[in-house]
């Protein structure tokens, strides 16, 4: 299988990349189309999870398949100390106390959190269009 993930995990424990500048470009992909697309940006987070992936890499430690790898969260996820609408005016000002298990585990594997990503109303719905937002859009390709 030819994963995506392999790939750059690959390229990342051969140096052909850093994962700061992975974590960057791909800041940089998503920050001109926030609109309808992400809820928060989580640049500082990224930025200092990747430096800590590529000082375990330059000191020759082994980096788990996942660990620099980026990802988005659906903003129904907690991340403590982060906002978590649920794209819902009930919760416009709520930062979580806690990270959801799901996302715990992932940030346990090393992979970086990028943004928190629009949804439906508290993840109901499949129109993609029932948040406070406005539609869902794709930030790497917002058509």
């Amino acid at each position: 299988m030819d994963s995506q993930i392999l790939k750059i995990h690959q390229q990342l424990v051969d140096k052909e990349i850093t994962c700061t500048a992975l974590v960057q470009d791909k800041l940089a992909q998503l920050k001109p189309n926030t609109h309808n697309t992400v809820n928060a940006m989580l640049d500082s987070i990224a930025l200092d999870l990747a430096a800590k992936v590529d000082a375990k890499i330059a000191n020759g430690e082994t980096v788990g398949l996942l660990e620099g790898i980026p990802f988005g969260i659906k903003d129904v996820y907690m991340v403590q100390g982060t906002l978590t609408t649920a794209s819902s005016n009930l919760l416009k000002n709520y930062k979580a106390a806690y990270t959801a298990t799901a996302i715990q585990n992932l940030l346990n594997a090393g992979a970086i959190p990028l943004v928190k990503e629009n949804c439906d109303s508290f993840g109901h719905g499949s129109s993609s269009e029932n948040t406070i937002f406005g539609a869902v859009k794709n930030a790497i390709n917002p058509i």
